[in-house]
């Protein structure tokens, strides 16, 4: 017997059969499955494509409509189109028509403008004949009382004619009278002319002591030329010797003043140099001993300040090194312009500094 309480099978291939007979089962149930997925995917696929053959039914339906809906607005449009085409042709003939009547009524405003400006015209010439016609009735009034004025005015210069034939008469008898003493003025001319003759030979003698005055007188400014020279030349040497005077004066004031002397005086001592091409300028006083370096516009304002601070003056005291690399003439431009400006002896006498007989000298 088996374990499991059966009896032994005792065929023969006992174990194939029980393998074939658990896989047929199996299979038919995959197969089944299989069946069944591909009948529920063809039976979606019925249903969807009924719904896609419905809505392309609806989709041709539509297009079907719109297409008549489209043929139906086409043919709206071309009548429209006809009615807007036959509305403009419309509206241009009214147009044509209102310009038209435009052209007509400014016609027949200018018309009546013309007809106004003539009816005007009339009217004036109307005026114009009236006042003409009573400027003619006055003008032959007036004239009728010029007629009467004249023909007494005719009468009038008829007997004036007659008394003036009467003065006529006279001044012939006046004529002759007046051409008995034109012949006696023509007597006198000719005296007058042989008088006016001899005057003439007496001017040409007055011309000829006048020229000799004149050559006289021309001699005599010549003269007076020549002594206007001499006085200028005269005034030129006077102007000369006050000037030596006024030198020699100076140089008489020089000799007689004491000598320049630092004495009672504050001394300021200056170094001026050159080196590279730079001036160089040092300063000290016996209040700051010892050389500094300044500039040119701060040293010109500590002598202003010390020349204010000290009554008695300043005694400058220029110094040039050695090798100052200083020009004669820079070095005498630097003294002289600061002793003429600071220091106690040439501001009080007023003369400039002497040349120095070097650079060197202080």
């Amino acid at each position: 017997m088996s374990a499991d309480g059966g009896f032994i099978d005792l065929r023969l291939n006992r174990q194939e059969r029980q393998s074939s007979d658990g896989f047929w089962p199996s299979f038919t149930d995959i197969m089944t499955v299989i069946l069944m997925i591909f009948m529920i995917a063809m039976v979606v696929l019925l249903l969807r494509n009924m719904e896609l053959v419905k809505q392309l039914r609806a989709t041709m339906e539509a297009e079907r409509a719109a297409m008549e809906l489209a043929r139906t607005t086409g043919e709206e449009k071309e009548s429209l189109a006809l009615k807007l085409i036959a509305s403009e042709n419309e509206l241009s003939m009214l147009r044509i028509r209102l310009m038209q009547m435009k052209e007509e009524s400014n016609a027949q405003i200018a018309t009546i403008g013309n007809q106004s400006d003539e009816i005007a015209t009339l009217m004036a010439d109307i005026e114009r004949l009236t006042l003409r016609r009573d400027q003619l009735t006055a003008e032959n009034f007036t004239l009728g009382e010029s007629l009467k004025r004249a023909r007494a005015e005719l009468e009038s210069t008829e007997q004036s004619l007659a008394s003036l034939e009467q003065s006529l008469a006279s001044l012939k008898q006046q004529h002759a009278e007046r051409l008995e003493e034109l012949q006696g003025a023509q007597l006198e001319l000719t005296k007058a002319r042989n008088t006016i003759d001899s005057l003439q030979s007496g001017r040409e003698v007055l011309e000829s002591q006048l020229a000799g005055m004149r050559d006289r007188i021309t001699e005599q400014s010549s003269e007076l030329q020549t002594a206007k020279a001499a006085s200028r030349l005269s005034d030129r040497e006077l102007a000369s010797l006050r000037l030596e005077y006024s030198d020699l004066k100076v140089k008489y004031d020089e000799l007689v003043r004491p000598a320049r002397s630092p004495e009672g005086r504050f001394v300021v001592d200056i170094r001026y140099g050159k080196s590279n091409g730079a001036f160089t300028i040092e300063y000290q006083t016996a209040l700051e001993p010892g050389y500094k370096l300044i500039s040119r516009e701060e040293l010109e304002q500590r002598l202003g300040r010390l020349k204010q601070q000290h009554s008695n003056g300043l005694y400058v005291k220029v110094i040039f090194p050695e090798q100052s690399g200083l020009s004669f003439n820079e070095a005498w431009t630097f003294t002289s312009d600061l002793h003429n400006r600071y220091d106690y002896y040439y501001q009080n006498s007023g003369s400039t500094p002497s040349l120095p007989k070097s650079p060197q000298q202080p």
